[in-house]
């Protein structure tokens, strides 16, 4: 038996995004634009590669000019996950631990009882308890997600967050859809640390939290000023345990990197990925530099 796989994604492109987003930044001035213009070594058309934001917060979609007539004019539309693909029984027991773990038995009873109470805030009264078998990571970014208000349409009237919104306009002019990465793939990605190391990086956010040092929702503004420089992730090794951050981040743009090189050769593509994964020498839009393409901002 297969599954739909859409509560899943949604799940799961908000659990990337809060573990970006809960990652020091800093200012850089040499990516300034949401939406990009790819062109030359030999395509017939260009494409477009534009940074996204899993929320549903309106401000994410007051879009430039360019932004829709770039989207209207290509023949696909790529983001990272295909909404429409479907998952096995057996995949979604990877998001559980087993039943020789436990968070509670795995983190301070101090940090504990911490995370039951925000939880119950944020999640209108359930216990943290029914979640006790959950991969710690996927918790934390749960908790985030919820914090910096990524799941709350509330506050902006929309059902859908930003890259799921381009999805289903492209379904709406009949272009070719496409996931760029497999759900397999990015379950790789977080489950690259154990349970021990997930729940130590729960219980230190915890306490960040408490600190009043974590996340800021006020990251939100740096993207609407487009400003993608000032999202670049810092101190790879020292914010998140280096093999996590190859993993996540590293890893993953460059197999993004080459999978849409493919997918532009064959068709004039709006590609729609997480903001994050373009800056940087690492980032998406240098390596498609790299592999002799002209990826200028488009305004």
């Amino acid at each position: 038996m297969m599954l739909n796989i859409k509560p899943i994604f949604y799940f799961l492109r908000a659990t990337l995004t809060g573990v970006f987003l809960f990652v020091a930044i800093q200012s850089y001035t040499q990516y300034n634009s949401l939406l990009w213009k790819i062109s030359g070594n030999g395509l017939q058309q260009p494409s477009f590669l534009y940074g996204t934001m899993h929320t549903k917060d309106a401000r994410v979609f007051a879009f430039g000019d360019s932004v829709m007539p770039a989207f209207n004019s290509t023949a696909a539309y790529a983001m990272e996950l295909d909404v429409d693909a479907t998952v096995s029984p057996a995949l979604l027991g990877q998001l559980m631990m087993g039943g020789k773990h436990s968070i509670q038995k795995m983190m301070p009873a101090a940090e504990y009882h911490r995370l039951d109470s925000l939880f119950k805030i944020q999640s209108k009264g359930l216990s943290v308890k029914l979640f006790d078998n959950l991969s710690p990571m996927l918790l934390l970014m749960m908790l985030e997600t919820q914090a910096l208000g990524l799941s709350d349409s509330s506050i902006s009237g929309n059902e859908e967050a930003l890259d799921v919104y381009f999805f289903k306009e492209a379904r709406k002019q009949h272009k070719k859809r496409i996931g760029i990465e497999t759900i397999e793939e990015q379950m790789q990605a977080i489950n690259s640390l154990s349970y021990k190391e997930q729940a130590a990086m729960l219980t230190e956010a915890l306490q960040e939290m408490q600190r009043g040092t974590a996340a800021s929702p006020a990251l939100l503004q740096h993207y609407t000023n487009q400003q993608l420089d000032s999202l670049l992730l810092l101190n790879e090794a020292e914010a998140m345990p280096p093999k996590f951050y190859k993993a996540l981040i590293t890893d993953r743009n460059a197999r993004m990197a080459q999978r849409m090189e493919a997918i532009i050769r064959q068709q004039s593509t709006f590609i729609a990925v997480g903001a994050l994964h373009l800056p940087g020498s690492d980032g998406v839009i240098a390596r498609l530099r790299q592999k002799g393409f002209t990826v200028l901002p488009h305004r």
